[in-house]
């Protein structure tokens, strides 16, 4: 850990601004300590490009700083998995899923949507883009963080707490529903979802360029 936040320090002392930062998931990566470059790991300390050399207390700050980046990743993990087995469980209930498998599943990958944004991605009209949101709404796996008719934003439960847009839940969090039995309709019910999600991964990568680690 000190290996790779002190070549985070060296590029920083070099560079002068905080930019190199962004290295420390490469870093972490590039000595075993995770197995791909994880963005939310992201970040430095102040000293780390104003200091000569660094004190105890500049390097256990940042440690914890990292620490913290961590725990909060694997909690976002969390979600996104309960998202995922929450998304099953509206598929299934529903009589005719029509195109929400697809919509969950890029609800997924780009969390913020809107109706002309899903209607571009799915190849639906924006009024129809529209109707499918509300019935992910309605399933309460999204959630609308505006209040217009002509400009729209929806976002997951989970984000939308995380951002202020939706109150939390008191008391002891909801207990999960039991997993759903196995059966063969479901798991190919799920395969599709999980294709979707798949098709829906290579469509955005088409279209965002995702820096590699030597950029």
């Amino acid at each position: 850990m000190i290996r790779a936040l002190d070549r985070v320090r060296q590029h920083a002392r070099i560079e002068g601004t905080a930019l190199p930062w962004l290295g420390l998931p490469f870093a972490l990566r590039d000595i075993g300590l995770t197995a791909t470059p994880l963005p939310c790991l992201a970040g430095g300390a102040k000293a780390f490009r104003l200091k000569r050399k660094p004190d105890v207390g500049d390097w256990l700050a940042t440690v914890r700083a990292v620490e913290a980046a961590a725990r909060d990743g694997l909690e976002r993990l969390h979600d996104l998995e309960r998202f995922h087995r929450d998304a099953q469980r509206a598929i299934v209930a529903q009589f005719r899923p029509g195109a929400l498998p697809r919509l969950l599943a890029l609800a997924v990958h780009q969390p913020l949507l809107s109706p002309q944004a899903v209607a571009n991605h799915l190849g639906l009209s924006v009024a129809g883009a529209s109707k499918l949101l509300e019935r992910a709404v309605t399933a309460e796996l999204l959630v609308e963080i505006t209040q217009r008719r002509s400009w729209r934003l929806f976002l997951p439960h989970d984000l939308a707490v995380e951002f202020g847009y939706a109150a939390s839940k008191r008391g002891r969090p909801a207990k999960e529903p039991p997993a759903l039995p196995a059966s063969r309709a479901l798991v190919d019910t799920f395969d599709t979802f999980d294709r979707e999600m798949a098709e829906i991964d290579k469509l955005l990568s088409g279209i965002v360029q995702v820096p590699s680690a030597s950029d």
